[in-house]
């Protein structure tokens, strides 16, 4: 039975390498996608994740949520290591969505729905983790295991 993880991530191109060995490895089930202001501003950690996603193609396509730009803890611009998009320069398209989801509460509606089953995998600041945490302190005794 594949392990269910969240990826939260700040989607440079680090993290486009783990997503992709992470959505076609059998062992897991990615049920969700979180992005994080990081390498590159909230909205564009947005786009990323989905255009990410969306050019994989899964075989399990999994829930995306939505960077909440933080005014207090500004992203470190990571432009020279990870290229203008944050993705190398590589200009993916990507369709517009009606509707998205705050990561925050996507991690803790997936928590809620398998209560200790789901991990989350951070690759970038712990920002969604703290926020789910402060939206939902329950969560924290289902949180399967973070990584």
């Amino acid at each position: 039975m594949p392990r269910k993880v969240i990826i939260d991530c700040d989607p440079g191109i680090d993290d486009l390498v783990a997503l992709t060995l992470a959505l076609f490895d059998p062992r897991l089930e990615v049920v969700a996608v979180t992005a994080v202001a990081g390498n590159v501003p909230a909205e564009k950690a947005t786009v990323n994740v989905q255009a990410i996603v969306e050019r994989l193609d899964p075989p399990r396509y999994p829930r995306l949520g939505a960077a909440t730009p933080v005014e207090d803890a500004p992203y470190v611009d990571a432009r020279h290591l990870h290229g203008p998009d944050g993705l190398g320069g590589a200009g993916l398209a990507v369709s517009q969505l009606a509707r998205q989801h705050p990561s925050e509460k996507l991690i803790c509606d997936e928590i809620h729905a398998a209560p200790g089953e789901v991990a989350i995998v951070c690759l970038g600041p712990l920002t969604n983790l703290a926020r789910a945490l402060v939206r939902d302190p329950s969560i924290a005794d289902d949180i399967g295991r973070i990584i």
